[in-house]
Parts: C-alpha cells; sequence; structure tokens
C-alpha cells in the first residue's frame, strides 16, 4: 500500500512529520508520500510560496527518510483537485493500493470535495485523529467502514479507516502567529526549518 498525505504545509511542522511517519508504521506502507498543493481551493491563499514550501519539505524529510516528496500538483500549477491528482497516481501506481491521508476537518467537509463521490472508486481513506471529544458522522455513503487495518489489504480502494496514531497538535497558523510575534518555534518544526523560516 502506498500512502497519499496531502496539504499546503504552509509551513511543514512536527505535527506533520510525525503523524505521517507514524502513519506509515502502523499501515505499513510500502511507501508514503507528503503532497503539497500549488493553489488550494479550501484555503485562504498560502503564505509562503511553492518554491518556499518545497524547499522546506525537502530539508524536513531529511531528518524523516522513511517520507518521500510528490511534486506533481505544483508542478502541474493552478487549483489543486485532489481527484485529478489521485487518477494520475492510481494509473501511475496501478499494481498498488493507494490509500488518500486526510484530517478530520477535511472528512466532515469532505462532500465539499470536487467530485467526492468518485473517490471510493480511486482510494481507501485514512482519517486522522483529532483533539476534540466530539463523533462526526462516520458514513460518507460511497466508502465502507473498515472492520480493522487488516481490511484495507482485501480490497483496492472504497473503505475509511479512522487512524490510531498518536495526534500531534501543532498547526501552520500557529507558527505564522509565533513567527510575526517573534516567539521560539523550537519543538515547533524541524530546526533547519526554524532557520528558514527566520530569514524570509
Amino acid at each position: 500500500m502506498i500512502g497519499i498525505y496531502g496539504g499546503s504545509f504552509d509551513p511543514v511542522h512536527l505535527g506533520h512529520l510525525i503523524t505521517a511517519e507514524s502513519i506509515k508504521k502502523e499501515l505499513n506502507f510500502e511507501r508514503l508520500f507528503l503532497l503539497p498543493c500549488c493553489v488550494p481551493v479550501h484555503k485562504n491563499s498560502l503564505h509562503y510560496s511553492s518554491k518556499q514550501r518545497l524547499d522546506m519539505l525537502s530539508l524536513a524529510i531529511k531528518e524523516f527518510p522513511a517520507l518521500e516528496i510528490d511534486t506533481r500538483e505544483i508542478d502541474r500549477g493552478g487549483s489543486s483537485y485532489m481527484i485529478e491528482t489521485l487518477a494520475e497516481i492510481v494509473k501511475e501506481f496501478k499494481d498498488n493500493t493507494i490509500c488518500l491521508i486526510i484530517g478530520m476537518d477535511s472528512f466532515v467537509t469532505f462532500k465539499t470535495w470536487k467530485k467526492w463521490d468518485k473517490f471510493a472508486k480511486l482510494v481507501h481513506l485514512i482519517i486522522l485523529p483529532r483533539n476534540t471529544n466530539e463523533h462526526p458522522q462516520k458514513s460518507l455513503d460511497t466508502f465502507d467502514i473498515a472492520l480493522d487495518k487488516n481490511h484495507l489489504n482485501n480490497k483496492t480502494s472504497g473503505l475509511v479507516y479512522f487512524s490510531n496514531s498518536e495526534l500531534i497538535d501543532i498547526s501552520s497558523s500557529d507558527i505564522r502567529g509565533k513567527i510575526a510575534s517573534n516567539q521560539n518555534l523550537d519543538g515547533l518544526t524541524p530546526s533547519s526549518i526554524i532557520n528558514i523560516l527566520q530569514s524570509i
């Protein structure tokens, strides 16, 4: 199985990196790709350029060698629609099961995504835990709930799995806020990224 962890990574932080590494281990992925978007369609404009975000990701994964970067959305340019990207990935890795990793906030609003009802034909969905006791509706109509992580190996797509990985409560917006107020960033993002952020 191959994991795809999309996001703006604006900037990348230890929450992204530790979570991705943890999920790869939990689900025994052969490979896990961080997939930075070019122009997000569900968020406001980005703070850092595509080049800056890619440079930071490239530095960050030197400390997390189990992770890889997929640059296809940035290479393609324009608005990033995950359904188009996944169609490419599934075609490229046709002998592999593809798992799309998303946060609980994205899962709750998943039906606002372009062609959301087509995803189940392409991938399994892996949902990250959230820092709240709220339990949202777990049904997406088009996906079935995975009984356990081993269930993901029995089908090529169409299952949703709720990860047991530990939640790392860091956000890119928190980091940008700390930069703006000249606060310490230790423990939030790799030191190599802190150096870049303080020089931009």
